[in-house]
């Protein structure tokens, strides 16, 4: 089974048991397994899964304790509080495949603590909480630059975002067969699609050109969006702290999003409705 099908099983289970903990009015423990939930979203966003897989790799197997020591010296409080659930319920746990998948989440607390995450973890739960953007790798002016950037690494994250331009482009690597892709990724324009259905508010300021508009934000950042116009027509400003740079998005892109979702659904109609063959 690949690390990616071990992630995904470990997500499953930290749903079923958090919906469990809210189903029974349990707010503390669901708040716990909301808290395993964003060291997974971490580990995963950040391009880390090889990482982890090589951590797991290297742990010794006659080990005799769960919890590792970095973890016992670095952990914060609501860690401790988490890690001591998992292994509560590791201990009352009958079925095998549970059991492997909560050794999956305490190995992925231990892994934090071993590679001294905790601080750029507290970043990445407060940008996610204050509805900050979704965080990128490396920001490109242009696809060339961003595949070449790509293709010289020697160890590609696993999966992550770059910007390239204005546009939020998803990494794609498979170690096994060295596969490396950057595909478009339509992020924003579900933001907008959500912000364009309710009454819009008025711009916090008016340019003629783009570079009017990140001259402006330069001294203005947003915080972390902002909406102005340009040339008359509505942009969601962006702020990407780690980078001090801010990327603009035109409502209008929306119109090119919603013809290239109707013809891939017309495609797909058309693919379904013709007969096949004997």
């Amino acid at each position: 089974m690949s690390i990616f099908d071990l992630l995904n099983e470990a997500l499953l289970l930290i749903g079923n048991l958090q919906r469990a903990a809210e189903s029974t009015g349990n707010g503390e423990e669901a708040a716990l397994w909301q808290h395993l939930r964003e060291h997974w979203n971490f580990t995963v966003t950040t391009g880390q899964v090889y990482v982890f897989e090589d951590y797991l790799a290297g742990l010794d197997p006659a080990r005799t304790s769960y919890v590792s020591t970095a973890f016992k010296v670095r952990a914060d409080a609501m860690s401790q509080q988490a890690m001591a659930m998992l292994l509560r319920t590791l201990d009352e746990m009958a079925e095998p495949e549970r059991k492997r998948q909560l050794l999956i989440l305490i190995d992925l607390l231990n892994f934090i603590a071993a590679t001294d995450q905790q601080e750029a973890l507290a970043r990445y739960r407060e940008d996610s909480r204050s509805g900050g953007p979704l965080p990128v790798l490396a920001f490109f002016d242009t696809r060339e630059e961003a595949n070449a950037w790509l293709n010289r690494l020697a160890a590609p994250p696993s999966y992550g975002h770059v910007m390239i331009g204005d546009e939020y482009y998803s990494i794609w690597y498979s170690r096994e067969d060295n596969v490396r892709e950057l595909l478009r990724a339509y992020l924003m324009e579900y933001f907008l699609e959500d912000f364009e259905s309710k009454p819009l508010p008025p711009p916090a300021a008016s340019f003629n050109t783009r570079e009017e508009t990140i001259q402006w934000l330069a001294n203005h950042p947003a915080s972390p969006t902002a909406l102005v116009t340009i040339a008359g027509e509505y942009y969601h400003a962006v702020y990407h702290k780690k980078f001090n740079r801010h990327t603009l998005h035109s409502l209008s892109s929306l119109r090119e999003w919603r013809e290239k979702r109707k013809a891939e659904l017309d495609q797909q109609e058309h693919a379904e409705a013709e007969p096949s063959e004997e």
